[in-house]
């Protein structure tokens, strides 16, 4: 009696080392989409490193930071001996050019999808009209490592407004609802369309409580492990399983007051999903948590707690203007005007990254000083447990989080933008570069 035999041994009947030699010839697109195939194909690719790691985004590369009321985003990139590499952009996409999100290499920009790494653009259609009681933060999700397509999730969010200009039978409903209903536009499809999302979880408050809450300029998203995490306003988390179409509700690890300034941000590192916070009741006062999802269930679990005041010194090393790392920018002249294509873009120094000299920490400073407002978090690394941060909108520091040691980057602020009307940074992207097409 013949015995019927499954996927995988169906793959088991070619030697690892022909079946890798066969796979050898795909695309990397189509080599990624072959990950998904099974376990069997998933290991031979891996073991025998056919999806090039060298294309991948396993390095840092910069930071991308928004200024309010700047059409153009900075670039902070740090010092490295591998190919060189523009953060700068004019050149081969339209102008506007700010950096909306980051995921994995992809920038998603005003009207469409830019990799530096490769100078590659896509334009994207403008989405469906939508409700105009919303408004609407996009986030991008990319992953080369299983496949070269990318998905934008539009997740609406409700202004601030007074109670008096809610419809009374709103107030009282759940926030977010369910299903919540998402634009999603699918660079495979090249279409935007709706996707029903169900909750697995409590609400986290009425559609009233998010009217009153403090309108943050920033609500990070970072997406991992096939989940999309989102912060939301009101102070608390989405994470949206995108394999089965449920999210559920993350409360904060700690209870602030949602009228209080706060320097915070939702990221990537090491482990996995991060959050760090410095509020306004204790300016220098920097705690960093952990989301741990093993065993079924969704802990913050404190990683660092730790007044970082002898950091925040303003003299010294600090004041200086010539840190390692480089600031790139658009500049900015007086009179300024929309039609940013006739502007001429500062001239600089070609920069470079090398995955394998990422060697962020090397100082650590405990100068005498003052110490100025709490600093602004620009996100972490994504593959060491650093922070890095912002110091009066002007130095950027890297923070490594277990041995508080210190390093200063350099000057985040060009000269000439000292002359504008800029109070604050509203956004920060850390940027991996990812070598492939999309």
């Amino acid at each position: 009696m013949e015995m019927e035999l499954d996927q995988d041994d169906l793959m088991r009947i070619l030697p690892d080392d022909v079946l890798a030699h066969v796979l050898a010839h795909l695309e990397p697109r189509w080599l990624a989409a072959s990950r998904c195939v099974c376990k069997a194909w998933r290991v031979v690719i891996d073991s025998y490193r056919l999806l090039r790691p060298d294309l991948l985004p396993l390095s840092l590369g910069g930071i991308y930071i928004n200024f309010n009321e700047m059409y153009h985003s900075l670039f902070l990139s740090r010092p490295s001996t591998g190919p060189s590499i523009s953060g700068l952009f004019t050149d081969y996409t339209p102008d506007n050019n700010m950096v909306h999100d980051h995921c994995n290499g992809l920038l998603l920009l005003s009207s469409g999808i830019a990799n530096p790494a490769t100078r590659q653009w896509v334009p994207l259609p403008p989405p469906p009209p939508q409700n105009d009681v919303y408004l609407f933060d996009s986030y991008l999700v990319f992953d080369p490592t299983i496949s070269s397509y990318f998905e934008i999730f539009e997740i609406p969010r409700i202004p601030y407004i007074t109670l008096d200009m809610l419809d009374p039978m709103s107030k009282s409903l759940q926030w977010p609802p369910s299903p919540i209903v998402l634009t999603v536009f699918s660079s495979r499809t090249r279409q935007w369309e709706e996707r029903l999302f169900v909750r697995r979880s409590e609400a986290a408050c009425t559609v009233a409580d998010m009217a009153l809450a403090f309108p943050y300029e920033k609500y990070d998203g970072v997406y991992w492990q096939g989940a999309l995490y989102v912060y939301c306003r009101g102070d608390f988390f989405m994470r949206m399983s995108l394999s089965d179409n449920t999210y559920q509700v993350i409360r904060p690890p700690i209870t602030t007051e949602i009228s209080v300034p706060k320097s915070h941000f939702l990221g990537r590192s090491k482990k996995g999903v991060y959050y760090a916070l410095i509020d306004g009741h204790n300016k220098h006062r920097l705690r960093v948590w952990f989301l741990n999802e093993s065993r079924g269930h969704i802990t913050w679990e404190l990683k660092h707690d730790k007044d970082i005041s002898f950091m925040l010194k303003c003299q010294g090393n600090y004041m200086q203007n010539d840190g390692p790392w480089t600031a790139h920018f658009f500049d900015y002249v007086q009179d300024y005007h929309p039609n940013d294509n006739q502007r001429e873009i500062t001239p600089m120094n070609k920069f470079e990254w090398d995955s394998d000299d990422d060697n962020i920490l090397d100082t650590e400073n405990k100068n005498e000083g003052w110490c100025g407002r709490y600093p602004t978090i620009l996100g972490f690394h994504p593959f060491k447990e650093v922070i890095f941060m912002n110091q009066e909108m002007d130095r950027g520091f890297a923070y490594h989080f277990n041995s508080s040691k210190v390093q200063y980057l350099g000057s985040t602020f060009p000269e000439s933008y000292k002359e504008l009307h800029i109070e604050y940074i509203c956004g920060s992207f850390m940027y991996t570069p990812y070598r492939g097409a999309f």
